[in-house]
């Protein structure tokens, strides 16, 4: 599919053969995932391969597998335990998988996005997923030349966290 230019005026999702996908740079991917502690024998997946299957390639177990809802395989459908998700899912699902991967994780999940899906990640959101026994003890900030803006890879594990807090008001 061509890819045209993004029109702010219009909906991203009226807007003809417009593709919000963007390719991580491997070497990107593979600082990422030396911030998660990974054992020889765990199992991880890699929650969206996309085309380049980055992600995957990278992961350093292999014991893996991928998901990829254009090859017909659904993160959302997706039943089985597992050690470890990563990876870079569609930023208007970011907290989908969130809650998809912590009931799904044995261990925990790391997920690059962007400022406006920090936004979504509310005190009511951190505590539903403390709730299902995750918390976040990890935030990478990082800028990237062939993207805008900064960008973030949280990482949530079954680690109570003594560092990064958030506060809740009635």
């Amino acid at each position: 599919m061509a890819r045209k230019s993004f029109d702010a005026n219009k909906k991203v999702g009226s807007q003809k053969d417009y593709d919000m996908r963007y390719n991580t740079p491997k070497n990107l991917v593979i600082d990422l995932l030396k911030l998660i502690p990974f054992e020889k024998e765990d199992f991880v997946v890699d929650a969206g391969s996309g085309t380049t299957k980055v992600w995957f390639n990278c992961i350093p177990t292999t014991n893996k597998v991928e998901v990829e809802l254009d090859e017909g395989k659904d993160f959302y459908k997706y039943d089985k335990q597992v050690d470890w998700v990563v990876g870079n899912p569609p930023f208007p699902q970011f907290i989908g998988f969130l809650f998809k991967s912590a009931d799904i994780c044995r261990k925990g999940f790391g997920f690059l996005t962007n400022h406006s899906r920090i936004n979504l990640l509310t005190p009511k959101r951190l505590e539903d997923l403390q709730k299902k026994g995750f918390y976040l003890n990890k935030i990478e900030i990082f800028g990237c030349k062939d993207w805008f803006g900064r960008y973030y890879f949280l990482l949530f594990t079954r680690e109570e966290n003594k560092g990064i807090g958030f506060s809740r008001t009635n």
